[in-house]
């Protein structure tokens, strides 16, 4: 753990918040979300970073059960 806030401390925030954001715009439009996810990922944003804003913006799908 650590080491990750080590990472994170270092990062550039405006980066990492711009990436997400670009990434949000592009699943919001349609778009193509994977350059502006790995331009993300370049700015050290974490996995967990990633998953949550995408989470909040579309929600967890749950499989409806079928027997």
């Amino acid at each position: 753990m650590r080491d990750l806030a080590a990472r994170r401390e270092a990062r550039d925030e405006a980066a990492v918040r711009a990436g997400l954001d670009a990434m949000l715009t592009a699943a919001r439009s349609g778009g193509n979300m994977i350059p502006p996810m790995l331009d993300a990922v370049r700015a050290e944003a974490t996995l967990g970073e990633i998953c949550d804003a995408l989470r909040d913006e579309w929600g967890t799908y749950t499989e409806p059960a079928g027997f």
